[in-house]
Protein backbone atom coordinates (compact mmCIF):
# COMPACT_ATOMS: atom_id res chain seq x y z
CA UNK A 1 0.00 0.00 0.00
CA UNK A 2 1.00 3.19 -0.99
CA UNK A 3 1.71 5.54 1.85
CA UNK A 4 4.40 8.17 1.13
CA UNK A 5 4.78 10.94 -1.46
CA UNK A 6 1.98 11.89 -3.71
CA UNK A 7 0.72 8.28 -3.62
CA UNK A 8 -2.71 7.55 -1.78
CA UNK A 9 -3.78 4.57 0.31
CA UNK A 10 -5.59 1.64 -1.78
CA UNK A 11 -8.58 3.31 -0.11
CA UNK A 12 -11.53 2.67 -3.02
CA UNK A 13 -14.17 3.91 -0.99
CA UNK A 14 -14.25 6.33 1.94
CA UNK A 15 -17.47 4.19 3.60
CA UNK A 16 -15.21 1.75 4.36
CA UNK A 17 -13.72 3.85 7.07
CA UNK A 18 -17.32 4.66 8.49
CA UNK A 19 -18.04 0.73 8.80
CA UNK A 20 -14.98 -0.56 10.17
CA UNK A 21 -14.56 2.75 12.91
CA UNK A 22 -18.16 1.49 14.05
CA UNK A 23 -16.89 -2.05 14.00
CA UNK A 24 -13.94 -1.31 15.49
CA UNK A 25 -15.50 0.65 17.98
CA UNK A 26 -17.61 -2.29 19.41
CA UNK A 27 -14.94 -4.03 19.98
CA UNK A 28 -15.40 -6.74 17.31
CA UNK A 29 -12.49 -8.75 16.48
CA UNK A 30 -10.77 -8.77 12.79
CA UNK A 31 -13.12 -11.74 12.07
CA UNK A 32 -16.14 -10.08 12.65
CA UNK A 33 -15.03 -6.71 11.68
CA UNK A 34 -14.66 -8.50 7.87
CA UNK A 35 -17.89 -9.62 7.72
CA UNK A 36 -18.97 -5.98 9.02
CA UNK A 37 -17.50 -4.96 5.85
CA UNK A 38 -18.68 -7.96 3.69
CA UNK A 39 -22.43 -6.92 4.63
CA UNK A 40 -21.44 -3.46 3.75
CA UNK A 41 -20.25 -4.38 0.27
CA UNK A 42 -23.06 -6.83 -0.40
CA UNK A 43 -26.00 -4.22 0.97
CA UNK A 44 -24.10 -1.51 -2.18
CA UNK A 45 -24.88 -4.52 -4.54
CA UNK A 46 -28.02 -4.86 -3.88
CA UNK A 47 -28.74 -1.37 -4.80
CA UNK A 48 -26.97 -1.20 -7.28
CA UNK A 49 -29.13 -0.90 -10.73
CA UNK A 50 -28.63 -4.11 -12.86
CA UNK A 51 -29.58 -7.89 -12.45
CA UNK A 52 -29.70 -8.75 -8.60
CA UNK A 53 -26.88 -10.31 -7.50
CA UNK A 54 -26.55 -14.17 -6.17
CA UNK A 55 -27.23 -14.90 -2.89
CA UNK A 56 -24.76 -17.73 -2.84
CA UNK A 57 -22.40 -15.53 -3.74
CA UNK A 58 -22.96 -13.95 -0.32
CA UNK A 59 -22.68 -17.08 1.53
CA UNK A 60 -18.97 -17.77 -0.06
CA UNK A 61 -18.08 -14.43 0.87
CA UNK A 62 -19.45 -14.85 4.32
CA UNK A 63 -17.39 -18.57 4.45
CA UNK A 64 -13.95 -17.32 2.97
CA UNK A 65 -11.92 -15.63 5.53
CA UNK A 66 -9.35 -14.68 3.01
CA UNK A 67 -11.81 -12.05 1.14
CA UNK A 68 -11.79 -8.68 1.48
CA UNK A 69 -9.06 -9.08 4.15
CA UNK A 70 -6.56 -6.67 2.40
CA UNK A 71 -10.07 -4.43 2.19
CA UNK A 72 -10.30 -4.51 6.20
CA UNK A 73 -6.48 -4.13 6.71
CA UNK A 74 -6.16 -0.93 4.07
CA UNK A 75 -8.95 0.94 6.10
CA UNK A 76 -8.05 -0.17 9.54
CA UNK A 77 -3.90 1.52 8.61
CA UNK A 78 -5.68 4.44 7.63
CA UNK A 79 -7.90 5.25 11.08
CA UNK A 80 -4.56 4.53 12.44
CA UNK A 81 -3.05 6.98 10.10
CA UNK A 82 -5.79 9.59 10.95
CA UNK A 83 -5.63 8.66 14.74
CA UNK A 84 -8.73 7.03 15.02
CA UNK A 85 -7.40 3.82 15.95
CA UNK A 86 -4.12 2.82 17.98
CA UNK A 87 -1.59 1.18 15.92
CA UNK A 88 -1.14 -2.45 15.84
CA UNK A 89 -0.11 -5.59 13.97
CA UNK A 90 -1.88 -6.39 10.78
CA UNK A 91 -2.35 -9.68 8.61
CA UNK A 92 0.09 -9.34 5.95
CA UNK A 93 -2.62 -10.73 3.17
CA UNK A 94 -5.24 -13.16 3.17
CA UNK A 95 -3.22 -15.97 3.96
CA UNK A 96 -2.25 -14.84 7.42
CA UNK A 97 -5.72 -13.43 8.26
CA UNK A 98 -6.13 -16.65 10.47
CA UNK A 99 -3.74 -15.87 12.91
CA UNK A 100 -5.72 -12.13 13.48
CA UNK A 101 -9.48 -13.90 13.32
CA UNK A 102 -9.51 -12.75 16.80
CA UNK A 103 -7.47 -9.76 17.43
CA UNK A 104 -9.20 -6.33 18.31
CA UNK A 105 -8.04 -3.26 18.34
CA UNK A 106 -8.50 -0.16 20.17
CA UNK A 107 -10.65 3.21 19.19
CA UNK A 108 -8.52 6.41 20.38
CA UNK A 109 -10.70 8.93 22.37
CA UNK A 110 -10.87 11.05 18.54
CA UNK A 111 -11.82 7.94 17.14
CA UNK A 112 -14.76 7.23 19.63
CA UNK A 113 -15.71 10.91 18.31
CA UNK A 114 -15.54 10.38 15.21
CA UNK A 115 -17.79 7.23 15.52
CA UNK A 116 -20.54 9.39 18.16
CA UNK A 117 -20.50 11.94 15.46
CA UNK A 118 -21.26 9.45 12.60
CA UNK A 119 -24.10 8.45 14.76
CA UNK A 120 -25.54 12.05 15.57
CA UNK A 121 -24.53 13.95 11.98
CA UNK A 122 -23.21 12.07 9.39
CA UNK A 123 -22.00 15.15 6.91
CA UNK A 124 -20.71 16.93 9.97
CA UNK A 125 -18.44 13.53 10.60
CA UNK A 126 -17.12 13.41 7.10
CA UNK A 127 -16.86 17.31 7.11
CA UNK A 128 -14.34 16.68 10.38
CA UNK A 129 -12.90 13.77 7.82
CA UNK A 130 -11.87 16.00 5.27
CA UNK A 131 -9.26 18.19 6.94
CA UNK A 132 -7.42 14.78 8.32
CA UNK A 133 -7.37 13.01 5.04
CA UNK A 134 -6.07 16.23 3.30
CA UNK A 135 -3.15 16.75 6.01
CA UNK A 136 -2.28 12.98 6.11
CA UNK A 137 -1.72 12.60 2.05
CA UNK A 138 -0.74 15.67 0.00
CA UNK A 139 -1.42 13.13 -3.37
CA UNK A 140 -4.98 14.54 -2.45
CA UNK A 141 -4.06 18.06 -1.50
CA UNK A 142 -2.53 17.83 -5.40
CA UNK A 143 -5.15 16.41 -6.90
CA UNK A 144 -7.56 18.90 -5.28
CA UNK A 145 -5.62 21.75 -6.48
CA UNK A 146 -5.08 20.45 -10.01
CA UNK A 147 -8.94 20.29 -10.22
CA UNK A 148 -9.35 23.89 -8.62
CA UNK A 149 -10.94 23.15 -5.28
CA UNK A 150 -7.94 24.10 -3.06
CA UNK A 151 -6.00 27.82 -4.76
CA UNK A 152 -7.13 29.71 -7.81
CA UNK A 153 -6.92 27.33 -10.45
CA UNK A 154 -9.29 27.15 -12.97
CA UNK A 155 -13.16 25.36 -12.56
CA UNK A 156 -12.09 22.43 -14.28
CA UNK A 157 -9.31 20.15 -15.86
CA UNK A 158 -9.54 18.27 -18.94
CA UNK A 159 -7.57 15.08 -20.33
CA UNK A 160 -8.51 15.16 -24.25
CA UNK A 161 -8.46 11.43 -25.11
CA UNK A 162 -8.46 9.74 -29.11
CA UNK A 163 -11.32 7.56 -29.65
CA UNK A 164 -10.29 4.32 -31.50
CA UNK A 165 -12.56 5.01 -34.26
CA UNK A 166 -11.82 8.07 -34.86
CA UNK A 167 -9.10 6.39 -36.72
CA UNK A 168 -9.74 5.87 -40.73
CA UNK A 169 -11.22 2.81 -41.24
CA UNK A 170 -8.88 0.77 -42.35
CA UNK A 171 -5.58 2.32 -40.85
CA UNK A 172 -7.05 1.35 -37.17
CA UNK A 173 -4.10 -0.15 -35.71
CA UNK A 174 -1.99 0.22 -32.41
CA UNK A 175 0.71 1.72 -34.34
CA UNK A 176 -1.46 3.88 -36.28
CA UNK A 177 -3.23 4.92 -32.60
CA UNK A 178 0.83 5.51 -31.05
CA UNK A 179 1.37 8.03 -34.46
CA UNK A 180 -1.76 9.92 -34.38
CA UNK A 181 -2.36 10.41 -30.37
CA UNK A 182 0.39 13.79 -29.46
CA UNK A 183 -0.83 15.46 -32.45
CA UNK A 184 -4.58 14.94 -31.53
CA UNK A 185 -3.98 16.06 -28.03
CA UNK A 186 -1.49 18.92 -28.77
CA UNK A 187 -4.82 20.19 -31.13
CA UNK A 188 -6.48 19.69 -28.44
CA UNK A 189 -5.00 21.64 -26.34
CA UNK A 190 -4.33 24.20 -28.24
CA UNK A 191 -7.83 24.88 -28.96
CA UNK A 192 -8.74 26.17 -25.55
CA UNK A 193 -7.53 26.21 -21.79
CA UNK A 194 -7.87 22.95 -20.24
CA UNK A 195 -5.49 23.61 -17.53
CA UNK A 196 -2.06 22.18 -18.87
CA UNK A 197 -0.06 22.49 -21.68
CA UNK A 198 2.48 20.15 -23.99
CA UNK A 199 3.48 19.90 -27.15
CA UNK A 200 3.21 17.18 -29.61
CA UNK A 201 6.35 15.65 -29.27
CA UNK A 202 6.19 15.33 -25.21
CA UNK A 203 2.89 13.72 -25.77
CA UNK A 204 3.47 11.22 -27.98
CA UNK A 205 7.18 10.34 -26.33
CA UNK A 206 5.24 10.01 -22.76
CA UNK A 207 2.79 7.62 -24.36
CA UNK A 208 4.73 5.47 -26.08
CA UNK A 209 7.36 4.85 -23.17
CA UNK A 210 4.52 4.15 -20.88
CA UNK A 211 3.17 1.73 -23.40
CA UNK A 212 6.93 -0.03 -24.38
CA UNK A 213 7.44 -0.38 -20.51
CA UNK A 214 4.35 -2.44 -19.80
CA UNK A 215 5.07 -4.18 -23.26
CA UNK A 216 7.94 -5.36 -22.65
CA UNK A 217 6.97 -6.48 -18.59
CA UNK A 218 4.20 -8.57 -19.98
CA UNK A 219 6.54 -9.59 -22.78
CA UNK A 220 9.20 -10.75 -20.30
CA UNK A 221 6.54 -13.47 -18.75
CA UNK A 222 5.08 -13.96 -22.57
CA UNK A 223 1.68 -12.28 -22.10
CA UNK A 224 0.26 -9.31 -24.31
CA UNK A 225 -0.58 -6.80 -22.47
CA UNK A 226 -3.15 -5.16 -24.74
CA UNK A 227 -5.48 -8.27 -26.15
CA UNK A 228 -8.10 -5.99 -26.91
CA UNK A 229 -8.88 -2.79 -27.99
CA UNK A 230 -10.12 -1.11 -24.69
CA UNK A 231 -7.38 -2.50 -22.79
CA UNK A 232 -4.77 -0.59 -25.08
CA UNK A 233 -6.75 2.67 -25.59
CA UNK A 234 -7.47 2.15 -21.42
CA UNK A 235 -3.28 2.50 -20.91
CA UNK A 236 -2.97 5.36 -23.54
CA UNK A 237 -5.69 6.95 -21.12
CA UNK A 238 -3.84 6.39 -17.89
CA UNK A 239 -0.10 7.38 -19.62
CA UNK A 240 -1.56 11.00 -20.83
CA UNK A 241 -3.82 11.43 -17.58
CA UNK A 242 -0.10 10.88 -15.32
CA UNK A 243 1.87 13.37 -17.69
CA UNK A 244 -1.81 16.16 -17.66
CA UNK A 245 -1.17 16.39 -13.99
CA UNK A 246 2.34 16.08 -13.56
CA UNK A 247 2.80 19.08 -16.16
CA UNK A 248 -0.05 20.77 -13.62
CA UNK A 249 2.13 20.39 -10.92
CA UNK A 250 0.93 17.18 -9.57
CA UNK A 251 2.72 13.44 -9.77
CA UNK A 252 0.35 11.41 -8.93
CA UNK A 253 -0.21 7.49 -10.32
CA UNK A 254 -3.24 6.58 -12.32
CA UNK A 255 -4.25 4.42 -9.38
CA UNK A 256 -4.06 7.01 -6.84
CA UNK A 257 -6.05 9.35 -9.50
CA UNK A 258 -8.55 7.06 -9.58
CA UNK A 259 -8.87 7.35 -5.43
CA UNK A 260 -8.96 10.88 -5.33
CA UNK A 261 -11.38 11.56 -7.37
CA UNK A 262 -13.71 8.92 -5.67
CA UNK A 263 -13.07 10.33 -2.29
CA UNK A 264 -13.73 13.92 -3.83
CA UNK A 265 -16.66 12.96 -5.38
CA UNK A 266 -18.04 11.08 -2.11
CA UNK A 267 -17.10 14.11 -0.13
CA UNK A 268 -18.56 16.62 -2.47
CA UNK A 269 -15.50 18.46 -3.31
CA UNK A 270 -14.76 17.60 -6.87
CA UNK A 271 -16.41 15.17 -9.65
CA UNK A 272 -15.65 13.87 -12.99
CA UNK A 273 -17.06 12.28 -16.55
CA UNK A 274 -16.19 11.04 -20.04
CA UNK A 275 -20.02 12.06 -21.11
CA UNK A 276 -20.28 15.91 -21.23
CA UNK A 277 -20.99 17.36 -24.44
CA UNK A 278 -18.23 18.36 -26.86
CA UNK A 279 -14.62 16.43 -27.61
CA UNK A 280 -14.11 13.08 -26.21
CA UNK A 281 -12.36 13.87 -23.20
CA UNK A 282 -12.01 12.93 -19.19
CA UNK A 283 -13.48 16.18 -17.52
CA UNK A 284 -12.42 16.80 -13.77
CA UNK A 285 -14.56 19.96 -12.41
CA UNK A 286 -14.12 21.43 -8.66
CA UNK A 287 -17.56 21.51 -6.86
CA UNK A 288 -16.39 23.22 -4.09
CA UNK A 289 -14.23 25.76 -2.76
CA UNK A 290 -11.52 25.14 0.26
CA UNK A 291 -10.46 27.83 1.99
CA UNK A 292 -7.36 26.47 4.48
CA UNK A 293 -5.67 28.53 7.36
CA UNK A 294 -2.28 27.17 8.02
CA UNK A 295 -3.39 25.31 11.18
CA UNK A 296 -5.30 22.24 10.09
CA UNK A 297 -8.24 24.13 9.80
CA UNK A 298 -10.68 25.12 6.62
CA UNK A 299 -13.67 25.84 5.32
CA UNK A 300 -15.80 24.24 2.53
CA UNK A 301 -18.34 26.03 0.31
CA UNK A 302 -20.01 23.86 -1.34
CA UNK A 303 -22.26 24.08 -4.77
CA UNK A 304 -25.07 22.12 -3.03
CA UNK A 305 -28.69 22.98 -1.75
CA UNK A 306 -31.93 24.38 -3.34
CA UNK A 307 -30.72 26.90 -5.34
CA UNK A 308 -28.23 24.69 -7.33
CA UNK A 309 -30.99 21.82 -7.34
CA UNK A 310 -33.34 24.79 -9.25
CA UNK A 311 -30.12 25.44 -11.68
CA UNK A 312 -30.30 21.99 -12.27
CA UNK A 313 -34.00 21.42 -13.09
CA UNK A 314 -33.50 25.28 -15.71
CA UNK A 315 -30.15 23.30 -17.27
CA UNK A 316 -32.33 19.83 -17.69
CA UNK A 317 -35.10 21.66 -19.20
CA UNK A 318 -32.52 23.40 -21.72
CA UNK A 319 -31.06 19.76 -22.45
CA UNK A 320 -34.27 18.05 -23.25
CA UNK A 321 -35.59 20.94 -25.58
CA UNK A 322 -32.40 21.21 -27.41
CA UNK A 323 -32.19 17.42 -27.99
CA UNK A 324 -35.81 17.45 -28.92
CA UNK A 325 -35.34 20.49 -31.71
CA UNK A 326 -32.57 18.10 -33.01
CA UNK A 327 -35.44 15.57 -33.37
CA UNK A 328 -34.67 13.00 -30.28
CA UNK A 329 -37.68 12.80 -27.66
CA UNK A 330 -35.95 10.79 -24.71
CA UNK A 331 -32.41 11.55 -23.68
CA UNK A 332 -30.31 9.13 -21.90
CA UNK A 333 -30.40 10.11 -18.11
CA UNK A 334 -26.40 9.63 -18.00
CA UNK A 335 -26.57 11.89 -20.92
CA UNK A 336 -28.24 14.81 -19.21
CA UNK A 337 -26.87 14.27 -15.80
CA UNK A 338 -23.47 14.88 -17.26
CA UNK A 339 -24.61 17.89 -19.71
CA UNK A 340 -25.98 19.58 -16.54
CA UNK A 341 -23.12 18.99 -13.65
CA UNK A 342 -20.67 19.51 -16.21
CA UNK A 343 -22.42 23.19 -17.24
CA UNK A 344 -23.20 23.94 -13.42
CA UNK A 345 -20.04 22.45 -11.75
CA UNK A 346 -21.89 20.34 -9.40
CA UNK A 347 -22.00 16.73 -8.37
CA UNK A 348 -24.10 14.29 -9.50
CA UNK A 349 -26.00 13.62 -5.95
CA UNK A 350 -27.23 17.03 -6.45
CA UNK A 351 -28.82 16.60 -9.99
CA UNK A 352 -30.33 13.18 -8.58
CA UNK A 353 -31.81 15.25 -5.65
CA UNK A 354 -33.36 17.99 -8.02
CA UNK A 355 -34.94 15.41 -10.51
CA UNK A 356 -36.27 13.16 -7.08
CA UNK A 357 -37.67 16.86 -5.60
CA UNK A 358 -39.13 17.89 -8.69
CA UNK A 359 -41.14 14.29 -9.00
CA UNK A 360 -42.27 14.24 -5.69
CA UNK A 361 -43.73 18.03 -5.77
CA UNK A 362 -41.28 19.41 -3.39
CA UNK A 363 -39.20 21.62 -6.23
CA UNK A 364 -40.59 23.63 -9.29
CA UNK A 365 -44.14 23.79 -8.62
CA UNK A 366 -44.42 27.17 -10.32
CA UNK A 367 -42.80 25.68 -13.93
CA UNK A 368 -45.09 24.88 -16.62
CA UNK A 369 -43.07 20.99 -17.52
CA UNK A 370 -42.86 18.15 -16.02
CA UNK A 371 -40.02 15.15 -15.95
CA UNK A 372 -40.99 12.22 -17.30
CA UNK A 373 -39.21 9.25 -16.91
CA UNK A 374 -38.80 5.22 -18.64
CA UNK A 375 -37.26 2.57 -18.12
CA UNK A 376 -36.42 1.67 -21.93
CA UNK A 377 -32.72 1.98 -23.02
CA UNK A 378 -31.94 3.68 -25.63
CA UNK A 379 -28.37 2.81 -27.60
CA UNK A 380 -25.35 1.14 -25.93
CA UNK A 381 -25.24 2.26 -22.03
CA UNK A 382 -21.50 3.48 -21.13
CA UNK A 383 -19.67 1.38 -18.40
CA UNK A 384 -19.36 4.38 -16.54
CA UNK A 385 -22.54 5.81 -17.06
CA UNK A 386 -25.08 5.06 -13.79
CA UNK A 387 -29.41 5.29 -14.43
CA UNK A 388 -31.46 6.97 -12.08
CA UNK A 389 -32.50 5.12 -9.16
CA UNK A 390 -36.24 6.37 -7.43
CA UNK A 391 -37.27 5.22 -4.38
CA UNK A 392 -41.20 5.69 -3.54
CA UNK A 393 -43.60 4.29 -1.10
CA UNK A 394 -46.30 3.30 -4.12
CA UNK A 395 -43.57 1.96 -6.32
CA UNK A 396 -40.98 1.04 -4.33
CA UNK A 397 -36.99 1.23 -6.29
CA UNK A 398 -37.12 1.69 -9.60
CA UNK A 399 -34.44 1.81 -12.28
CA UNK A 400 -34.83 4.67 -15.54
CA UNK A 401 -32.48 4.90 -18.05
CA UNK A 402 -34.05 8.00 -20.20
CA UNK A 403 -36.37 11.10 -19.51
CA UNK A 404 -37.61 13.94 -21.19
CA UNK A 405 -39.57 16.79 -20.69
CA UNK A 406 -43.12 17.27 -21.25
CA UNK A 407 -45.82 20.80 -20.36
CA UNK A 408 -47.99 20.43 -16.98
CA UNK A 409 -51.68 19.48 -17.73
CA UNK A 410 -53.65 22.80 -17.38
CA UNK A 411 -56.81 22.93 -15.84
Amino acid sequence: MTVGGSGLPRLQELAYLETIAKAVAAGLPFEQIRLALVDHIWGVRQSTPGDPPDPTEYRAWRGDEKKYVRNVTDAIKELMRLGFVDNAMLPSSGNSAYAHKDATYQTTTSGRAWVDLLDTDRRAAYDDLLPRLVLAHPGFTCFLTTVGAIGDRHDSFVVPLLRWGDLPDRQRSQQTYRAAIGDFVAGALASSDLGWRADATEIAASVNEYLDRILARAQARGKDPFPTVRTFTQTCEEALVRLAFSKAGCSIDYVSMEIARRWSRWLGLASFTYHAPGPYALRFWNTARIELDGTGSMTVERRAGGEWRDKALDALYDHCQQERASGTTYVPVWEVRAAVCWKLRIVDDEFDRAVTDMIAGRRGEQLPWRIHLDQVSVGNVPSSAAPFVLTTTAAGTRTYNVMTVVPKPTN
